[in-house]
């Protein structure tokens, strides 16, 4: 049997899970949705163990992928979301629910760590702490509720239901704010603001560097040998990967929920605006500069529910394309938390006028964070995925925009053969 990876991208809503061979993705994958808690007070929740439920049933599915396409899984790759994690106990059960990354209720500590880590932007990679941040979170907990005996990340919570062991990627950790991404290390620095020692984290090291064998149960559960299990770093990094952006010479855009600009460097950046993030590559010697646009893909939808409701984005964005002036359009503004306005929109203003101009919008932001990433001169080569590169008239808009036209990735689900790619490039499976 030809061997393959069973990859596991740790989404916000749903995780997926499937058979990876050769680079491509073998079958389609198995997509686990969940529901999240929405507290009244602004938290935002999970229960850890639907968290651990639901990755082995996206990795059973993906699992009898495999065998039904003739293929025999030789390791487990994780991908996943930034800055969730659940506290721990002593005896490593959870102490309560996991903190989704969307929960914001850190403003406080994020103010204070600004103060206390005036390095942070070269540091951590974001230009100053946020409130959805790991270290953030974690310190509001804290000092809120006690210190828990372990932080694991949602990565590594997942690894541990897997494998009985915790333990993740400086990719992960690098976003979270208590890692120096210069040094690949700890920063002490972050460590003493939160009050807690490293300890109280879980080992980590460069993407795929550490393993252990799925626990004998889990395996049987799986129908597959004891194999490896690696941590392959975050969403965003994994789906530039399989999307081919692996040089100094090639680009990657993703026209998802969020929209990311993604370089690859070879040496640590730090971010110069509060939409940029650098932090740690999964590829061996390698970080990242990205920009992100985090609604782009949700407004984009709620606007084609709202104006297009019979035939949906396609239909919106060919209607939306057609004329290159767009004279009349108001402006389109986001202000967060999933509204908008449109300033100078009038009693006139149809939804031609309004869909284009929230086009207009994020063709700007396009231009202006691939300027921003690429300021001598755009790559020879930009890769595009995410649900509106599928559309050749978004991608023509690109094009006009930035005057060279984003190749599709051939991959759809980009992020599960990026986790693969990485397993791959650091410990060969096949």
């Amino acid at each position: 049997m030809r061997p393959c990876i069973l990859a596991l991208d740790l989404g916000t809503t749903a995780f997926k899970a499937g058979p990876v061979a050769s680079g491509r993705l073998a079958a389609p994958p198995v997509v686990a949705p969940y529901r999240l808690d929405h507290r009244p007070d602004g938290a935002v929740q999970c229960d850890p163990a639907l968290y651990a439920r639901t990755a082995l049933a996206a990795l059973a599915g993906a699992a009898a992928s495999a065998r039904e396409a003739g293929l025999e899984p030789r390791a487990v790759a994780v991908t996943s979301q930034a800055q969730t994690f659940v506290p721990m106990e002593a005896d490593g059960t959870p102490a309560g629910p996991a903190v989704v990354w969307t929960d914001a209720r850190a403003v406080p500590e994020a103010a204070e760590a600004a103060a206390a880590l005036p390095d942070f932007a070269a540091s951590a990679g974001f230009t100053e702490p946020s409130p959805l941040q790991f270290l953030c979170k974690v310190a509001r907990m804290a000092r809120a509720d006690g210190p828990a005996e372990r932080y694991l990340l949602l990565n590594e919570w997942i690894i541990q239901a897997l494998t009985g062991q915790a333990y993740g990627d400086d990719v992960n950790q690098g976003m979270g704010g208590f890692t120096d991404i210069r040094a690949r290390s700890w920063n002490p620095a972050a460590l003493a603001f939160a009050g807690i020692h490293e300890g109280q984290l879980a080992p980590c090291g460069p993407a795929a560097a550490l393993s252990e064998p799925l626990l004998a149960a889990v395996a049987r559960q799986l129908g597959v040998g004891r194999i490896p299990v690696y941590s392959c770093g975050n969403d965003q990094s994994c789906a530039a990967i399989g999307a081919g952006a692996l040089d100094e010479g090639a680009g990657f855009l993703n026209f998802g929920t969020a929209m990311v600009a993604y370089r690859t460097l070879t040496a640590p950046a730090a971010p110069a605006e509060a939409w940029q993030i650098a932090g740690i590559s999964p590829l061996p010697g390698r970080w990242f500069l990205l920009g992100v646009e985090s609604e782009f893909g949700n407004m984009v939808e709620w606007l084609a529910e709202l104006l297009w409701p019979a035939e949906g984005v396609g239909a919106m964005l060919e209607a939306c394309a057609v004329g290159a002036a767009w004279p009349g359009a108001p402006d389109f503004v986001p202000t967060g938390g999933g509204r908008c306005s449109l300033r100078g929109a009038g009693p006139g203003t149809d939804r031609l006028g309004m869909g284009r101009a929230a086009l207009a919008y994020y063709l700007g932001r396009v231009r202006a964070m691939a300027g921003a990433l690429w300021p001598l001169g755009l790559p020879a080569r930009l890769t595009a995925a995410g649900g509106m590169s599928r559309s050749d008239a978004w991608l023509g808009l690109v094009q006009a925009e930035l005057g060279i036209r984003p190749h599709r990735a051939d991959a759809e689900h980009s992020g599960l053969i990026g986790a693969a790619g990485v397993v791959e490039a650091v410990r060969p499976v096949s």
